[in-house]
């Protein structure tokens, strides 16, 4: 016997945390191990297209943050074959034979299974052997807090209300790459991230944040977008450490977003754009 949550959980923000809280509780009453089932892909990579929608948490992020809210994560692959499958199916096959379902958490009109007709009522009409805890949303400025609102926050280039809804600070981890040392040559060496996919960047801007690696972390300043002063390239990310001095090629970098400072513009000089970069670090050290 086994309490379940079951989601996409992407973001794993404050939600979900509220939602993974009721079911340690939960589970720690009835005396039975509880886990978390999360698809893999997100649910609407199969049913809509691969990278719609762009994701807060790659996999290996997703499954550190459930482990800092202490329940364990079981992916689940997501193929068109299980989102044909009718909800008493579902639950039968899936939740109850596979996963050993005894208490099931939801969120309030959280809805699974073929044509979204499985529901908190519906379990109970169908399974009354199922215990089933169905919980209020955790709320933000009057509205529910969901994936799609942080989703949109990042993408108004709004990282304060992305991270008031998360709990946390947004992050991007990925692998420091080569780049064309432009940063470098105009004094402030910068760090490529290599992303994961469909990782979603914020708003094209300037940043401030802190970059970790190591077991360090540094201040920085960090750009997202397409350098337009410097011959433009693809959008990507970028992050330029406060005193630091070293080689981070190869290293996992952990970009934490924090502020958004100004747009990324295109400069009529590099000394222009030298000018401007010391400023950002002036903001980034000081606030102003």
């Amino acid at each position: 016997m086994t309490a379940i949550v079951l989601g996409n959980f992407d973001g794993c923000h404050l939600g979900h945390k509220a939602l993974f809280d009721a079911l340690k509780l939960e589970a720690e009453k009835n005396k039975m191990p509880h886990i978390a089932i999360s698809f893999e892909p997100h649910t609407r990579h199969v049913i809509q297209e691969p990278g719609h929608p762009e994701l807060l948490t790659s996999i290996e992020e997703k499954k550190e943050l459930m482990e800092q809210n202490g329940v364990p994560l079981v992916l689940q692959k997501f193929d068109k074959d299980l989102f044909a499958m009718p909800f008493r199916s579902f639950v039968e096959e899936f939740a109850v034979k596979k996963y050993g379902a005894k208490l099931w958490v939801l969120g309030l009109d959280q809805r699974f299974g073929r044509g979204g007709k499985g529901n908190a009522e519906a379990l109970k009409s169908y399974f009354p052997d199922l215990s089933i805890h169905e919980i209020d949303p955790a709320m933000f400025e009057g509205e529910a807090i969901s994936s799609s609102r942080i989703r949109e926050a990042l993408k108004n280039g709004k990282p304060d209300l992305a991270n008031a809804m998360l709990g946390r600070i947004y992050s991007v981890c990925g692998i420091v790459v080569h780049g064309l040392g432009q940063g470098k040559q105009l004094g402030f060496p910068t760090a490529n991230l290599e992303l994961p996919p469909y990782k979603l960047l914020p708003k094209n801007g300037v940043y401030s944040g802190t970059a970790s690696f190591d077991g360090q972390k540094h201040r920085a300043v960090i750009n997202i977008g397409c350098r337009p002063s410097l011959g433009n390239r693809p959008v990507g990310l970028e992050a330029h450490l406060l005193n630091f001095d070293g080689d981070l090629y190869g290293k996992k970098l952990t970009v934490e977003l924090t502020a958004r400072i100004r747009d990324e513009v295109k400069f009529e000089s590099l000394d222009a754009l030298k000018e401007q970069i010391k400023k950002d670090v002036s903001f980034c050290i000081f606030g102003k």
